[in-house]
């Protein structure tokens, strides 16, 4: 049986998000929907399990909460923006019959305004439902799915990360760490309905992610390999002023190797633009490593 677990700060959409899960197909398979966090629009459905909060906290805070009160033998996280496929959790359940491993759907693009789309690509771009399904480096915990028991067993989302960012990706390196399976499953999809919908707010986001990037890459053994981290710890000016020809490189690469983009090469500016803030935040991120010194 499934536990699923929306961390939500005033999600304007946390009815429909919940309307999505009630919906599905396998909808028997769902022992519990349980929401963490702050509701002031008062969206919640009194037919769901609503751990509020005191205070507004992290997703990482909000989701091991949510992990602690479960009693399903599977948790399936899902962001208090994201709309379920009606066959999500159909597609999802055969990934765990083998072996216990962390699972991630996948994220449809469709439907969205420019700079929405741009960040849901650059972010997700080897997680959209038209990708190939398979393993992965890291997943990412807007759709994230794997047993109670090894959840609990690697300790969770750490805390220590502010907001929402940087806690799947440490997740998903400590269970790499441990030998656990890191696996894509592309047609467990979910729309994803975030409220970054101009190029300054994308630009934050991915910059937020290069700053986070850099914290990770520190103390995981999996990242230091990480050709920007190979510079100097001063390189902080140089990598700002490189930022966007950077960016535009990778996003060549990043098409050149993924066919599941092809179709929205009209994004490319859009994300070179956001990759470049990303590069922002890891010459951020390096610097006050350096000052931490």
């Amino acid at each position: 049986m499934l536990s699923v677990i929306i961390p939500n700060l005033d999600s304007p959409i946390i009815d429909k998000v919940v309307a999505s899960i009630q919906a599905q197909t396998a909808h028997d398979a769902i022992r519990e929907i349980i929401v963490v966090g702050q509701d002031r629009h008062a969206l919640v459905p009194a037919d769901v399990t609503f751990l509020r909060t005191e205070k507004p906290v992290s997703a990482a805070v909000a989701r091991n909460l949510g992990a602690k009160h479960a009693m399903g033998e599977l948790l399936l996280f899902v962001d208090a923006d994201c709309l379920m496929h009606p066959t999500t959790v159909e597609r999802l359940l055969p990934c765990h019959t083998k072996r216990p491993r962390a699972v991630c759907g996948g994220i449809s693009p469709e439907g969205q305004s420019y700079w929405t789309r741009c960040d849901n690509l650059l972010v997700f771009a080897d997680f959209l439902s038209t990708s190939p399904p398979g393993t992965r480096e890291f997943l990412p915990s807007l759709n994230f799915s794997l047993p109670r028991e090894l959840f609990l067993h690697v300790g969770g989302f750490d805390e220590t990360f502010p907001g929402a960012a940087g806690e799947d990706l440490d997740l998903s390196l400590r269970l790499r760490e441990a030998g656990h399976e890191l696996y894509f499953e592309p047609h467990a999809s979910i729309a994803h309905h975030h409220r970054r919908t101009s190029r300054r707010e994308v630009w934050e986001h991915l910059r937020s992610f290069g700053r986070i990037h850099v914290r990770v890459a520190r103390t995981r053994p999996a990242l230091q390999a990480s050709r920007i981290l190979r510079l100097p710890m001063n390189s902080t000016a140089l990598i700002m002023a490189a930022a966007l020809p950077l960016a535009c490189l990778d996003m060549i690469g990043l098409f050149a190797t993924r066919p599941a983009l092809h179709p929205y090469l009209s994004a490319l500016p859009g994300m070179a633009w956001a990759k470049a803030g990303w590069y922002w935040g890891v010459a951020e991120g390096l610097g006050t490593a350096v000052k931490a010194q």
